[in-house]
């Protein structure tokens, strides 16, 4: 036996696992019912990913959340939960769209008596949300909190959001105008409108760009852009 071969059963010997192949674990995914995102492979379970577009005008992510939705908590019976930092769902239009409301939890920040900040009782909740398990879809609605603020957020705080969920069989998805997590995302979207583009009615259809700025099997992403139509969510 050669010095090589017997240098490694030694440290075979000790550390079983020292010579072990690493293969990156597969992830699941929820379909976000948009063909063009879920040819791209969806939404990945055990992840953190972002879905951005600007408050300015309707860049379609909020319509691609509760299409997001309604796939979780209606066609795959997943239980959800959607941490609302500014107060905006509007569970009429949701119900509307196919959300089955009783399979969503939905936390409204600033409603009650805690006087922390909204962004900050949004983290505080969806930690305490991903820790306790049991979701399939948890969603942390940053759409109206200031840019200048969001941005003042620790990229700890996103690693270790990240670390957290790749432990569970959780879709964690943060909504917002900018994509901030960078590098702890599995999937970041960013969404804007495409106005012309088809014809129909602007009020209530919209065409949206997708650029995928991150995903888990592309690093880069590269110059992925599907284009799509959705019904309006108004954001």
């Amino acid at each position: 036996m050669n010095s090589a071969v017997l240098l490694r059963s030694q440290i075979e010997s000790r550390i079983p696992s020292a010579f072990a192949v690493y293969r990156r674990p597969q992830h699941k995914f929820i379909p976000t019912g948009i063909s063009q995102i879920d040819d791209l492979g969806g939404i990945p379970l055990g992840a953190l990913t972002e879905i951005c577009g600007s408050q300015l005008a309707s860049s379609g992510k909020t319509s691609l959340f509760i299409s997001l939705l309604a796939q979780a908590a209606t066609e795959r019976e997943m239980f959800c939960a959607l941490v609302d930092a500014s107060d905006a769902f509007d569970p009429t239009s949701a119900e509307a769209a196919g959300v089955a409301l009783s399979r969503l939890l939905w936390v409204r920040c600033g409603k009650t008596r805690q006087k922390l900040p909204p962004l900050e009782q949004a983290f505080k909740v969806a930690d305490i949300l991903v820790q306790s398990g049991g979701f399939g879809l948890i969603a942390v609605d940053l759409g109206g909190i200031p840019e200048r603020v969001v941005r003042k957020v620790p990229l700890a705080s996103w690693f270790r959001f990240s670390r957290v969920v790749e432990k569970q069989p959780t879709a964690l998805v943060f909504i917002g105008q900018q994509p901030h997590a960078t590098s702890c995302a599995g999937l970041v979207l960013n969404l804007k409108n495409r106005p012309g583009i088809w014809p129909g009615n602007l009020l209530t259809n919209l065409c949206v760009e997708a650029e995928v700025v991150r995903a888990l099997d592309r690093k880069p992403a590269g110059s992925v852009r599907p284009v799509f139509s959705l019904k309006s969510q108004w954001a």
